[in-house]
């Protein structure tokens, strides 16, 4: 039994300088307007609490929130964690097709991350970086895709099973 196992996070060079170039900018404000509201404190506690509420947001997307792909003999499993605990499954009885292709995640789905709600009619996707993905059709005609770094691998192991389709 070949299986296909792949964990992926926002853990692109850009979006670190992002967290870090955000969270610049959120302690500079606090702190260029701590004068102003140094005399209210319900003021400085929510600007503090917004500021740190962000950060940490932004924090837990980059070291937690992780795409977790799966191929075996059962169908494809996916989920975002630590949202799924509990991965989808898409089995081979309910997939029409299923192939590796490039795609545009901002012009096709609306960029990368959680997109369940159909973007131009070009379904759903579960993506984190890249422009690879695992494109399923399933018989209904809703289609998903889920974003890959590993092409090749994939490629493989969805021929192995292209026989349960």
């Amino acid at each position: 039994m070949k299986v296909f196992v792949e964990e992926q996070r926002f853990d692109q060079w850009w979006f670190r300088i992002l967290l870090i170039i955000t969270s610049l900018i959120i302690f500079g404000t606090i702190a260029k307007s701590y004068d102003e509201i140094k005399n209210n404190p319900t003021d400085l506690w929510i600007s503090l609490g917004v500021g740190l509420l962000t950060i940490i947001l932004m924090f837990f997307v980059a070291f937690v929130l992780k795409l977790v792909t799966r191929i075996d003999d059962q169908g494809i499993h996916y989920g975002f964690w630590p949202f799924q605990f509990k991965l989808k499954t898409a089995k081979w009885n309910e997939i029409a097709q299923c192939y590796v292709r490039e795609y545009n995640p901002i012009m096709d789905y609306g960029g990368w991350g959680y997109r369940m709600i159909s973007f131009r009619k070009k379904g759903a996707a579960l993506n984190v970086k890249g422009n690879i993905g695992i494109q399923i059709v399933f018989n209904d005609g809703k289609k998903l895709l889920i974003g890959t770094q590993k092409e090749q691998e994939s490629k493989s192991t969805l021929e192995t099973y292209k026989h349960k389709l």
